[in-house]
C-alpha cells in the first residue's frame, strides 16, 4: 500500500496540490480553503469543507468529488487523467495508506466578540444629541460651525438669489426654474420667500421623479434579467412608479422600507403593496438555467437580495458572509443564512391585480343601482301588459311551434369562475373574455372579493319548468381569440376537466326540498384518451381528468346522461353545474339538455329551451301563468314578443355590461422557492444544518416582541428592521439620514454611503447624523421636514467660492465651509436639454417605459434593459443596474464635450431653444441673448458675456457666407448649442 502512495499518489499531490494546500503555501500566503494535503494528519483532518477522504470508502470521500469535477473543481488549472483519478479511489479503498509525518497546523480562526461590536459607532440605539449653542437660528448650522471654528475655517459668503434658486430646483425637482419663476423670486423680498419656493418644489409631482432616481440606484432597478438572455421584464416599471408615488406622498420612510420588504405579505391584494415588494426582485437573474445550475442560481438569487437590503437600508456587506464570518464587521456566518432563511420562500414572477379595488367595488354598486330601475320596469310590465299579449300569443302562435326535439340550448342565467371572467353570447354559449386573474384574490359581484385558487372552477347557473331531464350535452367550440384556436383556454389550446357537478333545487324559495346533487354517467366523447377518459369527469377523484389536448384546434363535445331523470320540482328547478379544471378552463361552451333516454349520439336539432320552458310553466299550473311566474315567463317569451324583448334585454344586458376590474400585471414576489441551508464557503454542494429565520444578532437588543416567530418571516423581518427600540432602526435611519445629506451636498456625512461597517468612512460630524436621524424618526419618519431643514440652512445657502487658506486646512471640503459644485446627473441632463428647448413632457407619469430614446417624457421613464444602456446616460456616469449604487462616481472625460458637441438631441433642443427665443424686431439680439441665458443658466449675462456671444455670431455668419435671415438664424442655433456645451449648463453651483 505505502508503496502505490510513493508511486502514484504523491507525485500527484506534490505537481498538483501542494501550491495551494501544504504548509510552505501557508508561508508563502497562498494556503486556500484551511486545507494542507502535505501530511497524513492533514489529509484526513480537511480543510472548510470538511474532511478530505474517509478510509476505505473512496464513494463517500470529498476528495473524489473534487478530481471528478463533480461540484468542487480540482485542481483548477484542468481535470485529471481518468486512470488517475481511479487510482485515487483504489488508494482510499485500500485505506489510505500514508507514510508522511507531520502535525497539524493550527488554523487561527477570528472569534466575533458580539458586545464589543455593538459598542461601534453605527451599531448603536440612537442617541438624543443637544445641537450646540450659538447664533444660528437653524441646528444644523451650529454643529457645522461648531467643527468648522476649532480649524480655522472661513465660511463663504450665502449665494445669490439666483444661484440658490437654480441650486434648490435640481435638488429637489431635477429640473431648471423657468425665467417666470426665476422673475416671482426676485421680487419676493419677505423674509420667507426660500421656505415658500421649498414648499413648493417639496409639493411638486416632479420631486419624487428626481429622488426616485437615488433609491432606484441603491435598488439595482432595471426592466430585465440580465446576463446573456436579458429578458425583458414588462410590468417591472410598477416598482419604479411605486417609489415615485411613494415620495410625492412623503410615506413615513419605515413603512417605505416595511412595503419593499413584504409589502405582498401585509397586504396580499394590494396593486401598490405587490408593486413595492418588486424591490427584492429588481436584480438580475439569468434567462437560462440548467438543472444543474438551478440551485446554484437560487442561492445566487437570495444572497442578491440580501446585498442590496444590506447595502440600500442597513449600510452593511451582507455579501461578504456568505462564505464565513465577515472579516472586518460583528457579522456572524449563521445570522447571514438566518436572514436567508427570512426570503427563502420568495422567488420573482407576476401577478395581476386590480390597482384600484376601491374605484371598482364604487362602479360595482353603481351598476347595481342602475339594474333595480330596470328589474322594477320589467317586473311592471309582466304584471300590467304581459298577460294580454301572451294570451294572443299562445293562441295563435303556440300551436305552430315544434312538439319535440333531442337537444335544448340552455340559456344561463348566472356565471361566475375563480380565474376567469366568463361573459354570454347569443346561442347560449358561455365564453372565456380573455382576461385570466392569477392573482391572489378576484373582485366579484357589489365589490366582494374572495381567494383565487391555481386551478379554475366555473358555475353555471340555469332555470328550467320541463319535468324528466335525462342527459346533458357539453359543447366546446374553437375560436381565433383562443389559444392555439381552442377549445381551451390554457397555452397549449387543450383543457383538462378534472370533475363535473351538476346540483338541483326548487327555484321556489320557499319550498323546503333539499338539494339533489345528480349522479352522472360518461355517455360519449368526440374524442377521448384511453387514458385520460371522459369518465374520468365524473369519477369523483380530482386527481384524474377528461383531457383534450390532441384534438386542439378542433370543435368537441360530450354527453352525460343522469343515472335517474331530475324528475323536477313543484314552481321549476334551478341547475347548477360546475366544471372543475386542472389550471385553466374552456374557451367557448354551450349546455344543452335533453329529456329523451338514452341520446347516444349527438345527432339530432338544437333549438332554444324557450317554447319547451313555455310549455312546462302552462303545464303545471293548469294552462295558466301565476303571477309569480310572470316575470320568469316573460324570460323565455322575449325572443317571441318584440315589447316583452325590451324589457327583459335592457336587464340582461345591464348585466353582460357588469364592469370587470382593470386587472393589471405586475412583476413582484411570489411565493416559491424551498429551504435554505448553512452553506460551508458558500458552496451548495457543501450543505450543512437547514437554516431558521431570524436577525443579526449585533443589531438586535434583549428579546424581539412576543409573536415574532409566528408571523411570516418576511412580515417579521420588516418589523425588525424599522424598530427603533430592539431592531435594526436605529442603523436604518442614520443610512437614510446620510442619503439625503450626500444627494443636497454631494457627500455624505458617512462618505460610504452603503458601508457602515468598520470598513467604512467614520462620520464627518458625528454627533450631527445622529441629530438628523433622531430628527427624521421625531418627524413620524418623514423625509420633507428633512429636506426642508437641510435646505433652510446657512450652510446649504453658502456660495460656492473658495478660499486659498480654507483650501489648504481642508481640500476636500469636509467641513462645507463652501457648497460644493457637482455635476448633474446624466438623467437631469438629459431633461435639463429638454426642459431649455420647451417640449419636456411633464404631463405623462407612471405607466409602461419609454422605448425610444427621443421620448419627451422624463429620463426616469425611459426603459432601463441591462444589456442596452442609453450611450448619453453611460457617458455621464448613470451606473449599471447590477447591484445597489449607494453613490455614483462623477467623471471628466473628453467624450463627454464630444456627446454635446455631437449628439443628435443636444443639437435638437439647441434648434428648439433658438426657435423659442429668436430675435426679431420686436426682440432684440440683446435681450434674445438674455433670454437665453436666463433659461439655460438662471441667470443674466455679463455685459463682456453679451459682448463675447454677439462676436461669435457675427464670426459664424462669415463662415456661412455672410449676413442673411438664413445665416442670422443659423448662427443664433450655434450660439444656443454653444451655451449647452458649457459647463455651468451641467454643474450646480
Amino acid at each position: 500500500g505505502l508503496k502505490f502512495f510513493e508511486q502514484k499518489i504523491r507525485p500527484v499531490l506534490t505537481q498538483h496540490c501542494y501550491s495551494c494546500h501544504s504548509k510552505d503555501a501557508q508561508t508563502n500566503k497562498k494556503l486556500k480553503a484551511e486545507l494542507f494535503l502535505d501530511t497524513a494528519k492533514g489529509m484526513l483532518a480537511g480543510g472548510e469543507t470538511g474532511p478530505t477522504l474517509i478510509k476505505g470508502q473512496s464513494a463517500k470521500s470529498l476528495i473524489m468529488k473534487a478530481l471528478k469535477y463533480d461540484g468542487l473543481d480540482m485542481p483548477p488549472t484542468g481535470k485529471l487523467p481518468a486512470n488517475v483519478i481511479a487510482d485515487f479511489a483504489k488508494w482510499i479503498d485500500m485505506g489510505a495508506p500514508d507514510p508522511r509525518q507531520g502535525e497539524l497546523v493550527a488554523k487561527p480562526k477570528r472569534e466575533i466578540n458580539l458586545a464589543e461590536g455593538k459598542q461601534w459607532w453605527s451599531f448603536q440605539p440612537l442617541k438624543e444629541i443637544a445641537p450646540p449653542t450659538g447664533a444660528a437660528s437653524n441646528s444644523i448650522d451650529r454643529f457645522i460651525q461648531q467643527a468648522s471654528a476649532g480649524k480655522k475655517l472661513q465660511l463663504s459668503k450665502p449665494a445669490t438669489k439666483e444661484q440658490l434658486l437654480r441650486r434648490a430646483y435640481y435638488d429637489l425637482i431635477g429640473l431648471p426654474p423657468t425665467p417666470e419663476q426665476i422673475d416671482a423670486f426676485a421680487k419676493d423680498t419677505s423674509a420667507g420667500a426660500f421656505e415658500k419656493v421649498v414648499d413648493e418644489l417639496l409639493a411638486s409631482p416632479r420631486y419624487g421623479e428626481k429622488w426616485a432616481r437615488h433609491w432606484l440606484d441603491v435598488a439595482r432597478y432595471a426592466e430585465s434579467g440580465g446576463y446573456e438572455f436579458d429578458g425583458f421584464r414588462p410590468s417591472a416599471y410598477h416598482y419604479r412608479d411605486w417609489v415615485i408615488r411613494a415620495l410625492n406622498e412623503d410615506m413615513p420612510y419605515n413603512q417605505f422600507v416595511k412595503l419593499q420588504l413584504a409589502g405582498d405579505k401585509l397586504h396580499p391584494d394590494d396593486f401598490q403593496a405587490a408593486s413595492a415588494a418588486g424591490f427584492l426582485v429588481a436584480g438580475p437573474y439569468p434567462g437560462q438555467i440548467t438543472a444543474k445550475t438551478v440551485e446554484r442560481i437560487r442561492y445566487d438569487q437570495i444572497d442578491d437580495m440580501l446585498m442590496t437590503v444590506g447595502g440600500s437600508m442597513l449600510g452593511l456587506t451582507l455579501g461578504c458572509v456568505r462564505c464565513h464570518e465577515h472579516k472586518y464587521d460583528p457579522l456572524l456566518h449563521k445570522d447571514y443564512y438566518a436572514l436567508a432563511a427570512s426570503l427563502a420562500k420568495t422567488v420573482h414572477g407576476t401577478r395581476v391585480l386590480d390597482p384600484d379595488p376601491v374605484a371598482t367595488k364604487t362602479k360595482l354598486e353603481k351598476h347595481q343601482q342602475d339594474r333595480e330601475p330596470l328589474v322594477i320596469a320589467l317586473r311592471k310590465f309582466a304584471n300590467d301588459e304581459l298577460p294580454k299579449r301572451f294570451d294572443a300569443w299562445q293562441k295563435a302562435e303556440l300551436p305552430k311551434q315544434p312538439e319535440a326535439t333531442r337537444w335544448q340550448i340552455l340559456e344561463p342565467v348566472a356565471v361566475d369562475a375563480e380565474r376567469s371572467y366568463l361573459k354570454w353570447l347569443p346561442g347560449g354559449i358561455v365564453a372565456h373574455d380573455g382576461t385570466i386573474n392569477p392573482g391572489t384574490v378576484k373582485q366579484r359581484g357589489r365589490g366582494a372579493k374572495k381567494a383565487t385558487p391555481a386551478n379554475d372552477e366555473y358555475q353555471i347557473t340555469f332555470q328550467t319548468h320541463q319535468k324528466n331531464l335525462s342527459s346533458f350535452r357539453f359543447d366546446c367550440f374553437t375560436d381565433k381569440a383562443l389559444p392555439q384556436r381552442g377549445p381551451g383556454v390554457n397555452a397549449d389550446g387543450g383543457f383538462q376537466l378534472t370533475e363535473l357537478k351538476i346540483t338541483a333545487k326548487p327555484l321556489d324559495a320557499k319550498s323546503k326540498e333539499p338539494v339533489q346533487e345528480l349522479k352522472l354517467k360518461a355517455v360519449f366523447a368526440a374524442f377521448e384518451d384511453k387514458d385520460q377518459p371522459l369518465a374520468n369527469a365524473v369519477d369523483g377523484k380530482p386527481a384524474t381528468a377528461w383531457v383534450v389536448k390532441t384534438t386542439a384546434k378542433k370543435d368537441n363535445a360530450a354527453i352525460f346522461e343522469l343515472e335517474k331523470p331530475l324528475a323536477g320540482f313543484a314552481g321549476g328547478t334551478e341547475l347548477q353545474i360546475t366544471l372543475q379544471f386542472r389550471e385553466l378552463g374552456i374557451g367557448r361552451l354551450r349546455i344543452a339538455m335533453c329529456t329523451e333516454p338514452n341520446p347516444t349520439t349527438w345527432a339530432g336539432d338544437f333549438v332554444p329551451q324557450n317554447v319547451y320552458e313555455i310549455r312546462g310553466i302552462l303545464a303545471a299550473n293548469n294552462n295558466k301563468v301565476p303571477e309569480p311566474l310572470r316575470e320568469n315567463l316573460a324570460r323565455w317569451f322575449a325572443p317571441f314578443d318584440e315589447g316583452t324583448n325590451k324589457f327583459v334585454q335592457a336587464v340582461r344586458s345591464h348585466d353582460i355590461a357588469m364592469p370587470r376590474p382593470p386587472l393589471t400585471e405586475v412583476y413582484t414576489t411570489i411565493d416559491g422557492g424551498q429551504d435554505v441551508f448553512y452553506l460551508r464557503r458558500g458552496e451548495v454542494d457543501n450543505k450543512g444544518e437547514k437554516a431558521t429565520p431570524g436577525y443579526l444578532q449585533v443589531l438586535t437588543r434583549g428579546e424581539l416582541p412576543k409573536g415574532a416567530e409566528q408571523k411570516d418571516p418576511r412580515i417579521a423581518l420588516a418589523d425588525w428592521m424599522t424598530d427603533l427600540e430592539q431592531g435594526a432602526g436605529p442603523l436604518l435611519a442614520r443610512v437614510m439620514a446620510n442619503r439625503l445629506w450626500q444627494n443636497h451636498f454631494g457627500n455624505g456625512i458617512v462618505s460610504t454611503s452603503n458601508d457602515f461597517g468598520f470598513q467604512g468612512e467614520r462620520p464627518s460630524h458625528p454627533e450631527l447624523l445622529e441629530w438628523l436621524a433622531k430628527e427624521l424618526t421625531k418627524n413620524g419618519w418623514k423625509l420633507k421636514p428633512l429636506h426642508k431643514q437641510i435646505m433652510l440652512s446657512a450652510t446649504y445657502q453658502q456660495s460656492h467660492e473658495s478660499h486659498a487658506e480654507n483650501s489648504k486646512i481642508d481640500p476636500e471640503n469636509r467641513n462645507l465651509w463652501h457648497y460644493q459644485p457637482r455635476r448633474l446627473d446624466a438623467e437631469l441632463i438629459r431633461d435639463a436639454l429638454l426642459a431649455v428647448g420647451g417640449n419636456l413632457d411633464t404631463k405623462n407619469m407612471y405607466g409602461p417605459s419609454a422605448t425610444n430614446d427621443n421620448s419627451q417624457q422624463r429620463s426616469i421613464y425611459l426603459r432601463v434593459k441591462r444589456s442596452e444602456l442609453i450611450p448619453l446616460m453611460s457617458t455621464f456616469d448613470a451606473p449599471e443596474p447590477t447591484q445597489s449604487i449607494g453613490e455614483r462616481i462623477s467623471t471628466t472625460v473628453p467624450t463627454q464635450a464630444l456627446v454635446m458637441l455631437n449628439s443628435p438631441l443636444v443639437r435638437q433642443q439647441a434648434e428648439k431653444l433658438a426657435k423659442r427665443i429668436a430675435p426679431s424686431p420686436e426682440t432684440p439680439m440683446k435681450e434674445a441673448i438674455l433670454a437665453a441665458y436666463r433659461i439655460a443658466f438662471a441667470r443674466v449675462p455679463s455685459d463682456n458675456e453679451q459682448d463675447e456671444m454677439q462676436k461669435f455670431m457675427e464670426s459664424q455668419r462669415k463662415i456661412m457666407g455672410g449676413v442673411s435671415p438664413a445665416n442670422n438664424d443659423k448662427a443664433f442655433i450655434e450660439f444656443c448649442h454653444t451655451l449647452l456645451c458649457l459647463n455651468e449648463f451641467v454643474y450646480i453651483d
